[in-house]
């Protein structure tokens, strides 16, 4: 890996892992065993997972964050160990692959693609568990990162299975709390996932996880829980409790969500991210749901209600803040109010204050600073995911026109705050 070009160590937004396949069998109350997410392989060889017995409701045709075999040849891979069998899975992400202009294979020969993917390939043993982990950030330049590893589209498989959806979620947590800790030795942040589906289940869930281990950071939905605001009244002791303990929240992007199902009004088909077409993609992948949930948290209140926590929308990028902060502006001028309490002052102020975004590696980070300052802003690398950075080096071109302060409080300071970190 190339050694990062800042006097400084980074602090990333987004990083991921994968658990394994049976973490959810091995964690989840024998009693409810049946309800158990499972990886099962059918008669063809091929994986299937599970969902209490189920079947995925939506599988995906395409799936975007992978590197399939057959694009191998397109790039000049073949040849580089990774090209045996024909499913699409995890295993075959090339960080950095489905890029443009930051994609590190462009520049390179057939030959040293090759060389960067078998390099790649040999560290994706080291990035499933916190230890070895450690080890490719202090490579990568980085000191501490929030690690994706909670699962996103189980909302959706259990959407009206709450006891399945809580059961499994109990088991993730179990997991992550087990085998990664919540925060292990100040540098990886794992956070659980907790549904505000169901007030009661969410604060059983959460009193659950404090008893493992307080979190400095939890993950919910990006977009409504189950077609239900988490910030909703009734949710209020959930979120009292991780006001007073000092977790903050973050939300993440999500390949499949209930947002899929509004192109149905417009003749579209339900589908997720691989298989939308352009209208889906546009209007109902990520930036809406990323708008809606900031958007409700400033505009219903919740900030306001619960002074001690802010929000860090990873993986869902800035394109639509500008608009978003004035459109919020606009409807507090013209003396609209909050749903659950009152705005004291412009959302636009909030926003600054209390949330915190993550440019997409290739966005124009200035135009967004322009109107939000930099405060709102910290870097997410996306690691190790195809439409993610390969190193954090790659992305310097991006920030060439910020000034030193600027660029140590995006690449470090933002972040450091918002996990409580000497910056």
């Amino acid at each position: 890996m190339t050694a990062s070009p800042l006097p400084y160590l980074i602090i990333d937004a987004d990083q991921h892992s994968m658990p394994p396949q049976d973490a959810y069998e091995r964690y989840i109350d024998p009693k409810q065993r049946d309800k158990a997410v499972r990886t099962v392989r059918g008669s063809d060889g091929k994986s299937e997972t599970l969902y209490a017995g189920r079947p995925m409701r939506m599988p995906p045709k395409n799936f975007q964050v992978t590197f399939g075999d057959d694009q191998l040849g397109e790039i000049g891979l073949k040849g580089a160990g990774v090209d045996e069998g024909s499913e699409r899975d995890v295993s075959k992400v090339i960080p950095g692959s489905l890029l443009n202009r930051l994609n590190p294979l462009k520049s390179l020969d057939a030959e040293g693609r090759i060389d960067f993917v078998k390099r790649y390939r040999a560290l994706q043993p080291s990035l499933d568990n916190a230890a070895d982990r450690l080890s490719v950030m202090d490579d990568q330049g980085i000191e501490a990162t929030i690690n994706f590893a909670g699962p996103l589209g189980l909302e959706f498989e259990f959407e009206h299975d709450l006891e399945g959806l809580y059961a499994n979620l109990r088991a993730i947590n179990r997991y992550l709390a087990t085998e990664w800790k919540f925060n292990y030795q100040d540098r990886i942040f794992t956070p659980p996932y907790i549904s505000m589906a169901s007030a009661d289940l969410a604060l059983a869930e959460l009193e659950a996880v404090l008893d493992d281990e307080v979190p400095r950071v939890i993950q919910i939905t990006s977009g409504p829980a189950i077609h239900r605001s988490p910030f909703r009244p009734e949710l209020d002791p959930f979120w009292s409790r991780v006001n007073e303990a000092g977790i903050q929240v973050s939300t993440h992007l999500a390949s499949v969500t209930f947002y899929g199902r509004l192109g149905e009004e417009w003749d579209e088909r339900e589908c997720m991210l691989g298989d939308m077409d352009a209208f889906q993609w546009a209007f109902y992948y990520g930036d809406r749901p990323a708008m809606e949930m900031v958007g409700a948290a400033i505009l219903q209140g919740f900030f306001s209600r619960f002074p001690n926590i802010r929000m860090l929308m990873s993986e869902q990028g800035t394109v639509w803040v500008p608009y978003a902060i004035r459109k919020m502006d606009h409807a507090f001028l013209m003396g609209r109010q909050a749903t659950w309490g009152k705005l004291e002052e412009r959302p636009s102020e909030i926003f600054r204050q209390r949330c915190l975004v993550a440019p997409f590696p290739e966005e124009n980070v200035d135009r967004v600073a322009e109107v939000t300052s930099i405060e709102p802003l910290v870097f997410g690398s996306d690691f190790p995911h195809g439409e993610g950075l390969a190193e954090p080096s790659h992305y310097m071109p991006q920030i060439k026109n910020l000034s030193e302060t600027e660029t140590h409080a995006l690449m470090r300071g933002n972040m450091g705050r918002f996990l409580g970190l000497a910056v």
